[in-house]
């Protein structure tokens, strides 16, 4: 099951590489809603990964059924934010387009991992998304000069979910007892509905849309 997960996601992002990206040479598109369903996707990647966790790590586990009572639990390290730093990675050599995952942490804990630690623009746009009066899952976005080239950057706000929980949520619940999730880190203490971070997405608009 875990080998056509796999392959469900490597085919979805082929079919958009080769049906989609192409055709960005020979007219412009509406480059923001490239952006936001760039950015769906990998939010919906995230949220599968975070509803299987427990499927993933547990021997003769199946998608849709109950989990074997006294089944041995061994983590094995595939997780929302990694597979969406390794599918972004990847994502990125093949279209050229960043897709990152982004947060400033909450209270003392900051990005749990360096690759996910916000640069400036991000930092400031993150703030806007804590704010209590900013409207709950809109994105923000916007063209900037970035390396000396024209791009389109644009900014999806994560929360966290039930299933985030798990990692995120009350220490009093570290499976461990120790207040640390099952990949060893820190549990923040998270509610759900919380701002988690955002999903970042950076298009060169040069390449992709022939502007200049």
């Amino acid at each position: 099951m875990l080998k056509k997960i796999g392959v469900t996601i490597v085919l979805s992002a082929f079919i958009f590489s080769a049906t989609i990206l192409p055709a960005w040479s020979a007219e412009k598109i509406d480059v923001r809603k490239m952006a936001e369903d760039i950015a769906q996707f990998l939010v919906s990647t995230r949220r599968i990964v975070a509803q299987m966790v427990d499927v993933i790590n547990t021997h003769g586990a199946k998608v849709a059924e109950p989990l074997p009572s006294g089944a041995p639990y061994a983590f094995k390290g595939i997780i929302p934010a990694y597979m969406g730093r390794v599918i972004g990675e990847d994502f990125f050599k093949n279209t050229g387009i960043r897709l990152k995952q982004t947060t400033l942490g909450k209270g003392e804990f900051g990005p749990r991992n360096s690759y996910n630690a916000p640069d400036d623009w991000e930092s400031e746009v993150l703030t806007r998304f804590y704010e209590p009066s900013y409207p709950k899952g809109k994105g923000y976005g916007e063209e900037s000069d970035m390396d000396g080239k024209r791009v389109y950057r644009y900014m999806l706000p994560l929360y966290i979910e039930k299933s985030c929980l798990k990692c995120h949520g009350d220490p009093a619940t570290s499976p461990t007892g120790d207040g640390k999730d099952i990949a060893g880190k820190p549990m923040e203490n998270y509610k759900e509905g919380d701002v988690r971070g955002a999903i970042s997405v950076i298009i060169p608009i040069e390449d992709k849309l022939g502007t200049s």
